[in-house]
């Protein structure tokens, strides 16, 4: 026993050494194996709290960043290697969103005992935010078609239902929105349709603000589209008014020369040209143009099938020049005339047509072509100064200087039973009775010609 103790305590010194040595080369070897670790965690999504602390206020926020947040976390190996965003909450409290916008940022561990275990240092702390006021406002409701309807047809009327709704929302947002659109996609269509669509707000660009915070008084609206039959038809283009003073209109150039139009079918087939007849030349005696929308001489349930709706009108003017031709009674044709009449035409001593016009228009006219008439239809014996009708040239005016006089005489029938009496009498002769002889019958002319004025030219 002795012997046993003396042996358990030889060497006592080297053996606690020993034991020191062991235990510390435990440790480590354990320290080895789990050794400190750093990890990065990224995108930790950032939980918003108390957002009616802005919202109550009228106001509207959007965040500009820290909608996640990225950690750091150090510790022990086996604790760290397994973490990912999940394991971990962040949060930002709006209620203490400071002057300049920005609000602190906390992210903390889900598992109570974990957060003891681990360091946890977030990227960055703070959520950014931009704080406006929310304001609101009218829009009309435009129905808007995309694609293109089958060939031969075209889009007609359309309307929107309500066709005009409130929009709200951030007043940077709401202030770009030029226009409210109901859309529709009309590919391949060629019959009318009703649909049921969302609103979409769109900027001067034509961008879709979508996802920006815009809230519709209604959430759908209604859409009633008509589509037609199209067809090409020529623009006829006149005048009205006078021109300055010795001036007449020479050309009228304009483009589009032919336009499609569509409507229902039984319309459609009515109408064969448009007509712009208001192009107003009083007191002009220089080109003039004239910028025009085709749509404003459409007939009513006609549309124009095509986006240009611009008519170019240029209208030019030249001096007139005059003309005199001189007349005679024999140049005016006698109508209407009776058997048993003579007509004896005269003319007063100045007798001439006066013409005003363009050049090339009065330059080739004639007596002739001027075409003089007088109607002695139902005209009995007696002396008349008749109307005179004649044919206007283009673009012209005619005044008649002087006018004609018209005798009607019953004709002289010679008896055939006395002397001489197969020819005309001689003026001043006796017949064997001794009365005077009756004198022969006077001839007259028949010439003449067309429409006009009165022969003093009024």
């Amino acid at each position: 026993m002795d012997k046993a103790k003396k042996s358990l305590f030889n060497h006592i010194g080297l053996k606690i050494l020993s034991l020191i040595v062991a235990v510390f080369m435990w440790v480590v070897i354990m320290n080895a194996d789990d050794y400190s670790v750093t990890k990065t965690i990224r995108d930790i999504p950032v939980e918003q709290k108390n957002a009616d602390a802005i919202t109550s206020l009228s106001k509207v926020y959007r965040v500009e960043s820290g909608e996640t947040v990225d950690i750091v976390v150090k510790g022990p190996r086996s604790v760290v290697d397994p973490l990912n965003a999940a394991d971990f909450t962040a949060s930002a409290d709006l209620s203490e969103t400071s002057i300049t916008y920005s609000v602190q940022i906390n992210v903390k561990a889900n598992d109570s005992q974990l957060a003891s275990k681990i360091q946890i240092n977030p990227v960055d702390t703070t959520m950014n935010l931009s704080i406006e006021d929310v304001i609101e406002k009218e829009m009309p409701v435009k129905a808007s078609m995309k694609g293109n309807v089958a060939s031969g047809y075209a889009l007609g009327n359309g309307k929107v239902t309500p066709n005009i709704i409130k929009i709200k929302g951030p007043e940077s947002v709401i202030n770009k929105v030029t226009e409210v659109r109901a859309e529709v996609n009309v590919a391949g269509m060629y019959t009318g349709f009703q649909k049921t669509v969302d609103p979409v707000c769109a900027d001067a660009y034509g961008e879709n603000l979508a996802d920006q915070g815009i809230e519709f008084s209604v959430a759908q609206v209604s859409v009633v589209q008509d589509i037609f039959p199209t067809k090409t038809v020529p623009l006829k283009l006149s005048t009205t008014g006078t021109p300055a003073s010795g001036f007449s209109v020479t050309t009228i150039n304009y483009n589009p020369q032919e336009v499609t139009i569509a409507a229902e079918e039984e319309k459609l087939d009515k109408v064969n040209a448009i007509y712009v007849d208001n192009l107003d030349v009083s007191g002009l005696d220089e080109t003039k143009e004239f910028d025009l929308k085709i749509s404003d001489y459409l007939p009513e349930g006609v549309v124009l099938a095509e986006a240009n709706d611009q008519l170019a009108v240029n209208i030019g003017f030249e001096k007139q020049v005059e003309k005199e031709i001189v007349l005679s009674g024999t140049d005016v044709e006698i109508l209407g005339t009776d058997d048993q009449y003579e007509y004896s035409l005269v003319a007063t001593p100045v007798f001439k047509a006066r013409l005003t016009g363009l050049l090339a228009d009065v330059h080739g006219v004639t007596k002739e072509s001027l075409q003089l008439k007088i109607d002695a239809t139902g005209l009995t014996p007696g002396d008349y100064e008749p109307k005179i009708t004649y044919a206007v040239p283009k673009n012209s005016s005619v005044i008649i200087v002087g006018k004609v006089s018209l005798t009607v005489k019953e004709k002289v029938v010679p008896d055939p039973t006395e002397p001489g009496g197969d020819t005309p009498g001689d003026a001043g002769g006796n017949n064997p009775d001794g009365t005077p002889g009756e004198t022969g019958g006077e001839g007259t002319g028949n010439d003449g010609t067309a429409p006009g004025t009165d022969a003093d030219g009024e």
